[in-house]
This record gives structure tokens, sequence and C-alpha cells, in this order.
């Protein structure tokens, strides 16, 4: 399918560009020229800041956009234009160690994704971006240190939940000010579809094209406080589900009303178009055959720590037992009484993704592993009002049998490395102790759980969970009356986990502190108040 059945006009100029007259005479590359065209710009080119991602030992990948009118849906040119690249090691630029031009496509919303190969590993670099006479603003990144390097200590942060309308991102300001190594975006960097109390507005009511999709991530890049947090460090990424729509499951999902099935499929894939163009993503995350993304996979620091990441997403089974059979976002339903929760055909992961994760998963080659997954990992026991077992069928409790063979594999190899779960999406901070069996509550802890709070989504679910939580004595620690986030700070022996929370995020300079703060010892899955 090409991508103009989205609705992506071609025009070749916008007031905001206006090309020298030797570049206009040139014939247009994307026509069949050899050359790109240099552009002279009016606005800001780099009006959506840079970023960067996935480091490995050798490099990492390192994003702009080309954005003069950021909320213009046509291309603001149809060429292809140049792009050069400068990475070094300081940030006067006086030591570049590398340049490289890069291509930004109009189909790709001249985007630009630079894979750097071929760097010493274990570096700090800074890169900047220069078009048509105008730099970017500069980016921090680092390279991995080798594979099974003597590595000491180390600093991640996590979140999730940025809804643009329901209040400033200062969250991302104190991620920036807390001068993480990596940060990790656990799913819904975007939020698909207006609601809730709306400090502020998205330029679309609910986005189903890649017009409208491109037109969120426009504004949600605009954010200075985002900016500065793509600006400090590199990033690794999961989604959940509002990167497309709410309650999503794999092929199956809403569209605006009178719209049928089929055009789901469309929709996920304007989505994914426009998550791919906004993000520091490799080329292997593009689409394959199918239109699918690869998003999940492995992240590892020296002899420290790995990142396993997931998704829970693009490759789950349809919902247990849904009421409706056109129904496609999560409910409660009968545990007794659905056959569903108990097949064990059933994945969250899908087939390949299981595979990997049980080839890879914790397996000996660091001291800690970090399973990074977009939600609350462990069982949430619910009661209806006439007493009777219910569970949410669109989180991991409605996948049982899933959810048990990763427990399985943290229980046989939590002697090789110490396993930490972090999740988000809940709007809500937890810590809680990961069970070997929930249906027996003095069974072995084989690993901790933490989810962060949400950047700005909120939740007002405070008094109903609570009732929860005598049937769920693992949950040590549940508040979702705030807003946050998590940093860890690693050594070989132990993990500070804090979790930084504002009092408002309708207030600019409402600060940040910490709601909560545990300290993790390897080898010991015990949660220690600080």
């Amino acid at each position: 399918m090409e991508f103009d059945d989205f609705g992506i006009k071609r025009r070749r100029f916008l007031s905001s560009m206006a090309m020298g007259a030797a570049a206009a005479s040139l014939a247009s590359p994307w026509k069949g020229s050899a050359f790109a065209a240099t552009p002279k710009f009016i606005n800001d080119p780099f009006s959506m800041g840079v970023a960067s991602g996935d480091p490995t030992p050798e490099g990492f990948v390192l994003w702009t956009r080309l954005a003069p009118n950021p909320f213009d849906t046509e291309p603001f040119t149809q060429d292809l234009i140049e792009v050069l690249v400068e990475v070094a090691e300081d940030e006067k630029f006086t030591k570049i160690v590398r340049r490289q031009t890069e291509i930004a496509r109009p189909d790709n919303a001249h985007s630009v994704h630079a894979e750097i190969y071929g760097l010493p590993a274990g570096r700090t670099y800074f890169y900047r971006f220069r078009c048509g006479g105008v730099a970017s603003p500069i980016g921090r990144t680092i390279t991995a240190p080798l594979f099974a390097q003597k590595l000491d200590k180390m600093k991640f942060a996590w979140h999730s939940c940025a809804h643009y309308e329901h209040g400033y991102y200062t969250a991302y300001r104190d991620i920036a000010e807390q001068n993480p190594d990596v940060i990790l975006a656990l799913g819904d960097y975007i939020y698909e579809v207006s609601w809730g109390p709306q400090m502020r507005r998205m330029p679309v009511n609910e986005a189903t094209s890649v017009d409208e999709y491109r037109l969120i991530h426009a504004v949600t890049k605009l954010d200075k406080d985002l900016q500065a947090a793509h600006a400090v460090a590199p990033w690794l990424f999961i989604w959940d589900d509002h990167e497309v729509a709410n309650d999503y499951q794999g092929d199956w999902g809403s569209t605006l009303p009178g719209l049928d099935e089929k055009t789901f499929i469309a929709r996920r894939l304007a989505s994914y178009k426009a998550y791919f163009e906004h993000l520091p993503l490799r080329a292997r995350s593009r689409f394959d055959a199918v239109n699918r993304m690869r998003i999940y996979g492995q992240s590892t620091f020296g002899d420290l720590l790995e990142f396993t990441l997931l998704d829970t997403r693009q490759f789950r089974t349809r919902a247990a037992c849904p009421s409706n059979p056109e129904k496609y976002t999560g409910e409660i339903i009968n545990k007794a009484s659905c056959a569903d929760l108990s097949d064990k055909t059933r994945s969250i992961l899908g087939a390949q993704q299981e595979r990997f994760v049980n080839d890879n998963f914790m397996r000996g080659n660091t001291r800690w592993s970090v399973l990074v997954q977009p939600t609350f990992f462990g069982d949430l026991a619910q009661k209806n009002d006439k007493g009777e077992a219910v569970v949410f069928n669109e989180g991991w409790s409605g996948f049982n049998p899933a959810r048990q063979k990763i427990i399985d594999t943290i229980a046989r190899r939590q002697k090789q490395s110490s396993c930490v779960v972090i999740g988000g999406d809940m709007h809500a901070f937890f810590a809680a102790d990961v069970k070997k069996d929930y249906d027996k509550p003095d069974s072995e802890t084989v690993a901790v759980e933490f989810v962060s709070g949400s950047i700005t989504s909120k939740s007002y679910s405070y008094e109903r969970f609570m009732k929860m939580m005598p049937d769920n004595p693992h949950i040590k620690f549940f508040d979702d009356r705030t807003n946050g986030y998590g940093i860890v700070e690693v050594t070989d022996k132990k993990m500070d986990v804090r979790l930084r929370h504002t009092k408002s995020t309708w207030v600019k300079d409402a600060g940040f502190s910490d709601i909560k703060r545990y300290v993790i010892e390897r080898g010991v899955n015990k949660l220690n108040l600080a």
C-alpha cells in the first residue's frame, strides 16, 4: 500500500521555505535527479529538536525531522534534502569524530535516522545536524560498554503515559536534570484521542490517518521539556496501546463509528509510520512484508545490566472471553467461567518473541536483568459486587499461562542474574513482589517490580484500588494520586530505586521529590525502604 492512500498530498513550496535559484533549477531528485536540494529556510527546520537511541558498543541512532512548519500536513517540499550529521567528543565540536550525510525524504515526513557505527565503546559523544545553513540543537549520547566489560555503576530513568492535554511535561525536565545514562519509554508516548481534564489542547480529536498521528507527534515534540530529555541521553522504546488506539489487540482494534474491522489495519499502519518518523529508531524497526515493526529486543551494558524489552501489543492473542466479539477494549470478566484464561496456547507476546525471551533473557552475562514491559506485570486480584473473582482480560492477568512462562524462566535463572521488572500504563506508582505462584501468597518471591506514575495522565481510581489491596499482599505500595516517573542507580551490589513525583502537572514550578525510595540488594528479592 502506498502511503499516499492516507491522504499525503504533495506540493513544491510553502512560505516557510525558499529554494535558491540554482537549486530550484534542478529537476526534483524525487523524480529522478541524482542530487538532493539545498534549501534556505525562513523558519527553524529543527523545531522538533533532536534525539538519540539504541546505544551499542560501537554506535547509536540519531534522529531529527525537518519541520519548518510542524503543523502543516503536507510536505514542505517534494524534494529529497541532504542533512549533514556531526558527532564530536566535545560539546564545542572541536574534536569531530564523524561526519556523514543523510537524506530526508518527503514520504518519511523529512525525518532523519542516522545510524552511527565504528566508534569506541563506553564513551560520551555530542551530535548535531546541519541543513540549509542552519544548525540543530546539540544532543548528548553514549556508546555502551563492550559486552561483559567491567562496569561499576549506571543510572537509568523510565516513564510512560504522557497525555499532552493533561498537564505540562515537567517530568521530562526533571528526568533531564537527573542526568541519566539511558532513558526508557514504556509506552503511551502519545495519546491518539482527546479525553479527560484538558490543560492544553491537541490538534485533533482522534487520530486515524497518518496526517493526524503526525500532528499529535508534532505538538508533542515541540514541548521544550521533552526536547531537553531527548537531548540529554539516548532512549530505548517500547509501546503500549495509545500510540495506535485504546486497548488494541494485535490485528484487532477500534476505529471510528461506522468503519469496519479492516479499517483498523490501515489505522495501525498509519500510526506505526508516524511513530517511526518521530523517534530515534533503527531501520530494522521499519515495516516488514506484513506491515509489522520490530520493537522488542535487548540492550546490554557491560557486565552490569541488561534490558529485555517486550512488545505486548502487536502479536498478542485477542482478549479473553469478550462480552461482544466486536468489542476491542479491555473489560472485567468472571474468572471462573472463562476457559480462555487457562488456555496455554494464548500469548501476549507471540511465538517468535517468546522464543527470543527464552533464548536471551537472564542468560547470566550481567549481574542485573531488567524486564521492560508496558504495564503492571504481577497479578491483580479483584472481586465483583457478588464477591466473585474477576479479572481484567486485557492485562497480564488475562494471559496468566504466558506470564507464568516468564516467571518460571526468572525462577530458573535467578542465581545467574538478579531480576527487576519495570512497567507503566497504570497512571500509578506500584512496588510489588513477583511471586512464583500467585495462587499461593507464601510462594517464593523471584523478583521485585516497580511501576512508575504517569508523566501527565490522570487516574482517579485510588479508592477502588485500595479496596483490592487486602487481596494482593504481594503489592507493597500503591498511589495513583500524583504523577511522575522512576529513576534507578545501579551498582554491582544494589539498585537504588527512586519513584519521583510532583504535586501538580498544571503548575510549571511545582517541583519533584521522591514519593518512595527502595534499595534492592543483588541476589535478594526483597523491597527495602531506603
